[in-house]
């Protein structure tokens, strides 16, 4: 054999080539195209580098609501830099999800440091006004039968309950905001599906104040000044309670992953001064879920979690 026929041309690995064919039919326009490379080449290269260039060019191929369980793949990688942010912005508006997308542009006003993203982040949003106006003017009949429809939303099993209320997210915000109060207020709809209304008001960080129904009483706050901190030894006992929970009751483990955030973003840094054993908690409240009905624990120990955790609701309302 000649020493002719033992070299070796080197050559991308598939992906790689697709990763490259992608790129090149993106800077084409050929959209189509891009879209099918980097689908090819995600199959094997599962990264963030070609996630986000997957959902470029899916988003121009007008394959936005198509994008968007992608994206939340990486959900942290687009939340790192504004420009990845803007993205999924875009994304979330292209696709209609506009109470979601105006949750992700408020977020991402910590990411505009200079007045030069301040105007990259306040053009996207002008894109949010104005394709929520047009959406709401094209659907008007659509979005009544949406309003009836949560308005009837006691009447009907929590199956269908908690189907409905996880497409919040989808609705325009003037919608949800037609809807959400009464939502909140509803005896008929569990606590769980309550408070999933109630994060969404959170995380708009409005400056405005907010009512919202916590078990049994009334809680006003202000959206833009509550944290979000969530590495503390409660929400890691509470979060092995909710893994716990969902093989054997999902509903449950919904709920309780549900209440850890309504607790976390209301209370916090109280709830962590006032619980002492964070995995008790934890058991006390998923106790409750499983059985609303049942009274809670009287265990001294308990009781004073719960007076001293009343008067931290107290004092929000101040």
């Amino acid at each position: 054999m000649s020493r002719e026929s033992h070299k070796v041309v080197p050559f991308p690995d598939n992906d790689e080539r697709h990763v490259q064919l992608g790129q090149a039919a993106l800077r084409a326009g050929e959209f189509s195209q891009a879209v099918a490379h980097f689908q090819a080449a995600y199959r094997d290269q599962h990264t963030f580098a070609v996630n986000r260039q997957m959902i470029e060019a899916m988003l121009h191929a007008g394959q936005a609501s198509e994008a968007v369980p992608y994206a939340e793949e990486f959900i942290e990688g687009y939340a790192r830099t504004l420009t990845d942010g803007l993205l999924y912005g875009q994304l979330l508006i292209e696709s209609h999800r506009f109470l979601a997308a105006q949750e992700w542009l408020v977020n991402l006003q910590d990411l505009a440091h200079s007045p030069e993203d301040q105007a990259r982040l306040a053009e996207l949003t002008d894109v949010f006004t104005n394709q929520q106006e047009r959406y709401l003017a094209a659907n008007q009949a659509g979005q009544a039968a949406l309003i009836k429809q949560f308005a009837g939303l006691a009447g009907v099993n929590t199956m269908e309950q908690t189907m409905r209320i996880n497409q919040l997210a989808q609705l325009p915000v003037p919608t949800f905001d037609q809807i959400a109060p009464r939502l909140m207020i509803d005896e008929f709809i569990s606590q769980g599906l309550r408070n999933t209304v109630a994060l969404h008001y959170v995380t708009l960080r409005e400056t405005a104040p907010r009512r919202l129904l916590w078990f049994d009483d009334v809680i006003t706050f202000t959206p833009n000044a509550v944290g979000n901190p969530f590495d503390n030894p409660v929400a890691d006992a509470w979060q092995r309670a909710v893994t716990a929970a969902e093989n054997d009751n999902p509903e449950q483990a919904l709920i309780l992953d549900q209440e850890l955030h309504l607790y976390m973003l209301l209370l916090f840094p109280r709830l962590t001064d006032v619980v002492a054993d964070p995995a008790a908690w934890a058991q006390v409240v998923s106790a409750r879920v499983a059985d609303p009905a049942a009274p809670i624990t009287a265990a001294p120990k308990i009781k004073r979690w719960l007076t001293r955790l009343d008067d931290a609701l107290n004092a929000l309302n101040q």
